[in-house]
């Protein structure tokens, strides 16, 4: 196989979009944020590029290693964004900081990660979310987490659910085992790895009673429907007790959202400790082995850009959507129309094509000058779903199945209406 030349790729991690894609990607990132403007939510948009400082003000000192770092002709220290939450929480504490609380926002837009790399994973990807701020109350959790289901039963990809936890189990868990600082890493370091092997080999280093590290190894079978129950019987720490309260409280509100069946409890899922203050959630499908969406509740994040306000809010993979949706019944983006012309009938072909698009068809008008055979034939053969050939103020239209007849141009813009119709029967 003949190696392409460097200016024939892309970078590792980033990839093109082809017109199919590129239009698949963005039904779903519009159906997406359609859903999340019925609930209340309105839109925002953020730069690209943030300053450095403003990017590591949300994200912590540690966040500069993964992020794409330039410089400006200024000397400023820029970065392209790793995620929306960050940029997002500066417009609210800076644009939106006067208007009644809640707030409600919703974004679509390209992040970057600088050091993922290696086994496909992507640098660039899409996001579509949205943060809730101002309440800290169960409600605002409950209403986050039901919009996540919903937002997931619109996305089109089979058999989805949402997995709901809470760092406060765990935070309580890890601090009745009075770790010193270097062991709480390494407990902490294995639980993100979600090495359980790992975990139960470094606690016994430490002497951590069996009784407690059994517990802590017990993580990945405290889900499903009686994950609340089996974790009282290990929750000792008042933290962790708190914690199952609440989540027990939480399931009850969104049964009355309707979504119960599409939550279950899971006290294995394991996000940033230091960025979350309560619930956190996943949403899954059987059709990929990684979430297509993550949240949940952080209500220290606003207080580094001077607004202490609660807040809580999800965001999807677009990406990750995609490959796991139910194939569209047509290709999005497709051609309904070819139109072609004789001489002299040019403006009548242009007439009818600006028509045509009026009603929301996708129009195409020859622009190589081939005669109506050739033009018919290449339409048809490309998928497009009928050509058009305009003389003398007629159209001849060509079906996709080989028919083909003259009707007025007139006829053709009222048969335009119903694309399940033929134009000539």
């Amino acid at each position: 196989m003949m190696r392409r030349e460097r200016w024939q790729q892309v970078p590792p991690g980033m990839r093109d979009l082809l017109p199919g894609e590129a239009a698949r990607a963005r039904a779903v990132t519009d159906r997406l944020l359609a859903r999340m403007r019925r609930w209340g939510y309105r839109e925002v948009a953020t730069p690209t590029i943030e300053y450095f400082d403003t990017l590591v003000r949300g994200e912590g000192t540690e966040a500069g290693d993964r992020l794409f770092k330039l410089v400006d002709r200024g000397g400023e220290l820029l970065a392209l964004r790793p995620e929306m939450t960050t940029p997002v929480a500066r417009v609210i504490t800076t644009h939106l900081r006067g208007l009644p609380q809640p707030i409600r926002v919703a974004y679509a837009g390209q992040v970057f990660r600088g050091s993922e790399t290696g086994s496909g994973r992507l640098r660039e990807f899409p996001q579509v979310g949205c943060e809730l701020v101002g309440a800290d109350t169960l409600e605002a959790d409950a209403e986050i987490v039901a919009l996540a289901a919903d937002v997931l039963g619109a996305s089109g990809v089979p058999d989805c659910s949402v997995s709901l936890g809470h760092v406060g189990f765990l935070k309580g868990m890890l601090g009745g085992l009075a770790l010193p600082e270097e062991g709480d890493r390494e407990v902490r370091a294995f639980l993100y790895r979600k090495d359980f092997v790992g975990l139960r080999s470094v606690l016994e280093r430490y002497g951590i009673p069996p009784a407690r590290a059994d517990a802590l190894a017990g993580l990945p079978v405290l889900s499903g429907p009686d994950a609340i129950r089996e974790a009282r019987r290990l929750a000792e720490p008042p933290e962790s007790r708190q914690a199952l309260r609440a989540l027990e409280d939480l399931t009850g509100i969104l049964d009355a959202y309707g979504v119960g069946d599409a939550v279950r409890v899971d006290l294995s899922i394991i996000r940033d400790f230091d960025y979350y203050t309560g619930i956190v959630f996943e949403g899954h499908t059987s059709a990929l082995g990684f979430p297509l969406l993550g949240g949940g509740r952080y209500d220290r994040l606003l207080a580094g850009f001077g607004a202490p306000y609660p807040a809580t809010g999800f965001a999807v993979r677009v990406d990750r959507v995609l490959v796991s949706a139910s194939p569209p019944g047509e290709p999005a983006g497709r051609l309904d129309v070819a139109v072609g012309f004789v001489e002299g009938s040019r403006a009548d072909a242009i007439r009818l094509a600006s028509a045509l698009r009026a009603r929301d068809l996708s129009v195409t008008v020859e622009i190589l000058g081939r005669p109506w055979e050739e033009m018919a034939q290449a339409a048809i053969a490309s998928g497009v779903p009928r050509a058009v050939w305009v003389t003398d103020g007629r159209a001849v239209v060509r079906e996709g199945d080989g028919r083909e007849g003259a009707i007025a141009i007139a006829d053709v813009l009222d048969r335009a209406t119903d694309r399940g119709i033929s134009w000539i029967s």
